[in-house]
């Protein structure tokens, strides 16, 4: 049970008052959120998660995303057993990262 009013929420917002949650940014596209009354209340008890799954992206994505500034890499397993590490695409939005990570080949293995 959250410790947030959910009336006091949705009045802030009948006011006028817009929640908006961003994230990302450095050589990522940064996205924005904007929250209902009861998302806001998810948010404030769940953090950042909440919203990344409201999106259809899972934190260890999203983390990803990030550590590899938007890059989005060859599906390609080699001989060694390691995923090949050219790019696919760069400083891809999130969407458009999880669509391309992983999924598509580089330019050397036929992409």
């Amino acid at each position: 049970m959250s410790g947030y009013d959910l009336r006091t929420v949705k009045a802030m917002q009948d006011a006028g008052l817009v929640a908006e949650v961003r994230f990302g940014g450095g050589f990522c596209s940064e996205m924005r959120v904007q929250l209902t009354p009861d998302q806001v209340i998810g948010y404030l008890d769940q953090g950042l998660d909440y919203v990344l799954r409201l999106q259809g992206i899972e934190p260890d994505e999203f983390e990803e995303w990030q550590q590899t500034d938007g890059r989005a890499l060859c599906m390609e397993t080699l001989k060694n057993g390691k995923l090949c590490g050219n790019q696919v695409a760069s400083q891809c939005s999130l969407d458009n990262w999880k669509r391309l990570h992983r999924n598509e080949y580089c330019r050397t293995h036929g992409g």
